[in-house]
């Protein structure tokens, strides 16, 4: 999914327009460690782009948890998207995959830092 969530529990940029492109991620976590939304912004050149576009596709459809995105092996994800495809440019092709584990782990932190002040501690 494409676009600004405005609910979105956290908003992380990734990457620079110097380096192949930049994404925004928008995840808005759900009940037991899901992701109730997920999407982005960008703009970059087209493996980088489409590199985030079918990552982000590929999470949704499969219903993944943030653990099981935080476990997606990189070279795995090159390696589904074709290294002749890619070339040289690995860094643009994980651009998004990047940048989603690290809203995940924004997410976490923040979740695990509210659970803790509702705890009184």
């Amino acid at each position: 999914m494409e676009g600004v969530q405005e609910e979105a529990d956290v908003v992380v940029p990734g990457g620079s327009p110097e380096c192949g492109g930049s994404v925004v991620v928008y995840l808005k976590g759900g009940d037991d460690g899901k992701i109730e939304r997920l999407s982005w912004t960008g703009q970059g050149d087209t493996i980088s782009m489409g590199a985030t576009s079918i990552v982000l596709e590929r999470i949704l459809d499969e219903g993944l948890s943030m653990e099981e995105i935080l476990e997606m092996d990189y070279e795995e994800f090159v390696d589904s998207l074709g290294r002749e495809v890619i070339g040289s440019r690995r860094r643009h092709a994980t651009l998004g995959l990047s940048t989603i584990k690290g809203a995940i782990r924004i997410y976490q932190r923040k979740s695990r830092s509210a659970v803790k002040e509702r705890a009184g501690g």
